[in-house]
């Protein structure tokens, strides 16, 4: 029996660091309601969005230097996963939201007005590198600029999930009791 509890014990203590190394994976799973779920590799964001790509200057914290990243824009990002736009009621495109999870939980919450030009025109970037270097593989494998914010608690980094959600679809549900 005691050989079991180990022979397990030592599965779970190796698959951990495992499961740590593919979640980095430099991707970032885009889903919810999206017309194209699924992961964006670093390459493939620049490779895919070389035109929107722009250095951006930012300061990751209190008494922390400045600091230059190369990103997109997370517009750019949303409207190339396809947010699930019904055609009435108009502007249905503004009743969504975004919500960004990094590694450890922590989320931030973006309403899709706020993110479009013609509204909020937030300035919302996800950035790759830092300082000409790629991120640490603690930041990695982007990290959130807010360069219209006034302070940085939107700043997040190790941003694992991009999620769309349909407030129409979610407030009908609620509505409903559902």
């Amino acid at each position: 029996m005691r050989r079991l509890w180990v022979l397990t014990a030592a599965m779970i203590l190796t698959a951990a660091p495992l499961a740590a190394a593919q979640e980095r994976a430099d991707t970032v799973m885009v889903r919810g309601d999206v017309l194209k779920p699924g992961p964006w590799g670093i390459e493939d964001l620049k490779r895919q969005f070389a035109k929107e790509a722009r250095t951006v200057t930012f300061t990751p914290g209190t008494d922390k230097p400045e600091k230059t990243g190369t990103g997109i824009p997370l517009l750019a990002l949303i409207q190339a996963a396809g947010p699930r736009v019904e055609k009435v009621p108009k502007h249905y495109d503004l009743t969504f939201f975004v919500i960004l999870e990094a590694r450890d939980g922590y989320r931030v919450y973006f309403s899709m007005a706020e993110l479009l030009p013609q509204c909020g025109d937030a300035r919302v970037w996800l950035v790759w590198d830092s300082n000409g270097k790629p991120l640490t593989e603690r930041e990695a494998p982007l990290r959130l600029v807010v360069s219209s914010d006034h302070g940085r608690d939107r700043y997040i980094y190790a941003i694992k999930t991009v999620t769309l959600v349909d407030g129409n679809k979610l407030a009908a549900g609620l509505a409903s009791g559902k």
